[in-house]
């Protein structure tokens, strides 16, 4: 699951469509000047010319009423060609889904896992080919059929029978989605409910803290229950039903405690998620920890009873974060590798953290350039200098942000340039008690706004409050981690830790996935919808689906391509590479041949980076992944990108759409 930490920022997104569409149609105009030069002659610029401001004309006149009625139309036809097929297949899936999916002996959390991933997966790809092939073929067919002329003929422009189009094919995918994500919300419900057969829970009841153990199997219902200091009753039921016949009461005890538990595993949590590095044995940063093996490199692991540390640089921790929390809570989810079974293989390993107050700053000069903090020297309390080409100036340190900072060679350093040494300072640390890990479990810590602790430098113990005295001015806080069990191994990835929030209902978190599919599915009818003012249905089907293939599971492979991080360079020295067998990490011969094969294949990447940019991003729109994992989707990072992605193809689209159509010979089938 990859997190993206940092918000999206709409004024820059905004800059850059507005650049890209703006370089897009003056390409566009180009083109079709040069065309309408060879086939029309000099007249030929000149009604390429004229035929631009047709589109914003024709767009202030629109009608909302003639809009509507085509929208209408559209949805009946949609219903007419049985798009409503889809909710038998729905059905069937879910009737018996349950089938193949339950499993008694797998952990609760990995079965909602499963639940929530079936649902948003089966809604996604149930939809994708009724709406792909309904907006490619919707135009196609009424001009085949010739039923558009019947609207062609009627004062309606052009760009009220694409905007009808769109609204209408739109209208039908939103009623699918609304449908298929509650029903698909229930059946989560019902199926986590009644495979809840075991859980322990605690709660407030009466004044007095209440815990419920809940034990259900063949043999019958075990109910543990312990009130305060009074002694735990242990209540046995040969079934549910029997339980709640002969002891009522305490049935709605279990109840209360089953409602508790389901929140508990059907949850959005709010991570606050901070930049990971770590700190190696000989005590400095280094950017990824031990390599132990694993194949899978999502986690790397720092050794136990050394210097090894990972090391979490947490922003925007505010006192209101503090306060609602009642507290800092971090949650982990670490995982273990053991090098010896030591005295008992199930013992969980033993933690700790760290809580230091970090001062970072980059050193500039007068003229605002930063300079790296290994060439300045101290020459007061405050103040400092630097000698840069020769010349001794002054320097005044500015804070930074931990994004900004990565390491690189054992020191950290700027993002945007990585010549430039950050100045790193611990002004305060205190170590928390340690803990045994569950590897399999939730780790809750709740750290209070007041720690007490034993400082060993003055051997007296020490009070220091949290947001005062260990969040520095820029709202930041460091937590490190160690491992106190030698000769094992903890590992960790970016999402393993992070500051818990109140949590979200579920049902919250739950209807922006679905919001997200919404998003994505209304995206690719407006593609479908533009490529079929200009191509058949077949045709335009095959493109609309290929935008999708690419946009959804080849654009980081593209992007590498684009940005030259692919091993073997471009598609001609690759294969040229395969052919003569030369090592992707060898150089090539300084010849003008492979000089000329180097040149071409930037050539083609300028291509490759057009289509990077006109393909949409549809990663953006995977959601999925966040509520299944129990946390909610938040909105900058994820819910604003990818409305900001549908909406920047809206534009584009209805401007394609309108020219292909008013130029399209509609006669021609």
């Amino acid at each position: 699951m990859s997190i993206e930490t940092q918000p999206f920022e709409f004024l820059d997104a905004i800059q850059h469509w507005g650049k890209a569409v703006t370089a897009f149609l003056v390409l566009v105009i180009i083109a079709a000047c040069g065309l309408s030069l060879l086939t029309h002659g000099k007249k030929g610029p000149v009604m390429v010319l004229r035929w631009i401001p047709r589109f914003f004309a024709d767009l202030l006149q629109l009608s909302p009423r003639r809009v509507y009625a085509i929208a209408q139309l559209t949805f009946r036809e949609a219903i007419r060609r049985k798009a409503l097929v889809v909710f038998g297949m729905f059905a069937l899936l879910f009737m018996f889904g349950s089938w193949f999916m339950d499993n008694p002996n797998e952990r609760m959390d990995l079965q909602v896992k499963n639940y929530i991933s079936f649902v948003l997966t089966a809604i996604t790809w149930l939809l994708l080919p009724v709406v792909l092939l309904i907006s490619c073929w919707g135009l196609p067919e009424d001009i085949r059929n010739r039923s558009l002329h019947t609207v062609v003929t009627k004062p309606a422009r052009k760009t009220e029978i694409v905007i009808g189009r769109m609204l209408g094919f739109s209208s039908l995918m939103t009623i699918l989605v609304v449908v298929m994500g509650a029903t698909g919300y229930i059946w989560i419900d019902r199926e986590v409910a009644h495979n809840l057969t075991v859980y322990s829970q605690s709660f407030e009841r009466d004044g007095q803290e209440t815990l419920v153990e809940y034990v259900e199997g063949n043999e019958g219902v075990t109910v543990r229950v312990t009130a305060g200091e009074n002694p735990t009753t242990v209540t046995t039921a040969p079934t549910r039903q029997a339980l709640r016949q002969d002891n009522p009461d305490l049935f709605n005890l279990t109840e209360l405690a089953r409602v508790a538990a389901l929140k508990r595993h059907l949850v959005a949590k709010r991570p606050v998620l901070g930049t990971l590095s770590f700190k190696g044995a000989d005590g400095s940063p280094t950017e990824l920890g031990v390599n132990t093996g694993d194949i899978w490199e999502y986690r790397t692991y720092i050794a136990g009873g050394t210097q090894w540390r990972a090391i979490w640089d947490f922003e925007n921790i505010t006192e209101e974060v503090i306060s609602r929390a009642k507290g800092l809570r971090l949650e982990s989810s670490f995982e273990a590798f053991r090098t010896h079974k030591g005295d008992n293989i199930q013992a969980s390993l033993l933690l700790q953290y760290t809580l230091v107050k970090i001062d970072r700053s980059v050193f500039r000069d007068s003229n605002d350039r930063p300079v790296s903090a290994a060439v300045v020297r101290k020459t007061g309390e405050n103040s400092f200098e630097a000698t840069v080409d020769g010349q001794v100036m002054p320097v005044t340190p500015v804070p930074v942000s931990a994004h900004e900072l990565m390491v690189k060679g054992n020191t950290y350093v700027l993002v945007d340039d990585p010549d430039v040494v950050v100045r790193v300072i611990s002004k305060a640390s205190v170590p928390l008690p340690s803990f045994n890990i569950s590897e399999f479990g939730e780790n809750v810590t709740l750290i209070p706004s007041q720690i007490d602790y034993y400082d060993q430098n003055s051997g007296e113990r020490r009070q220091l409050d949290l947001i005062k005295d260990l969040v520095n001015d820029r709202q930041e806080l460091r937590v490190e981690v160690a491992c106190l069990d030698s000769g094992q191994y903890l590992g960790m990835a970016q999402r393993d830790l992070f500051v818990q929030l109140p949590s979200n209902s579920f049902a919250i978190g739950y209807a922006k996935a679905i919001c997200g599919i919404w998003l994505m599915l209304g995206l690719i009818v407006v593609i479908g919808v533009t490529s079929s003012c200009f191509l058949k249905g077949p045709v335009s089907s095959l493109l609309t689906l290929v935008m999708l293939l690419v946009g959804q599971g080849f654009k980081a492979f593209l992007e590498k391509i684009v940005e030259g991080d692919v091993e073997g360079g471009g598609p001609i020295e690759s294969v040229i590479r395969i052919i003569r067998q030369i090592n992707l990490t060898d150089d090539l011969p300084e010849t003008t041949f492979y000089s000329t094969v180097k040149s071409i294949d930037s050539f083609l990447n300028e291509g490759l980076f057009i289509v990077e940019n006109i393909v949409p991003d549809f990663r953006s729109f995977q959601m999925d992944s966040y509520i299944a994992n129990g946390f909610d989707v938040p909105w900058s990072q994820a819910l604003a990108p990818s409305i900001g992605v549908a909406l920047a193809y809206l534009v584009p689209c209805l401007i394609i759409a309108y020219y292909s159509l008013s130029l399209r010979e509609l006669e021609h089938k």
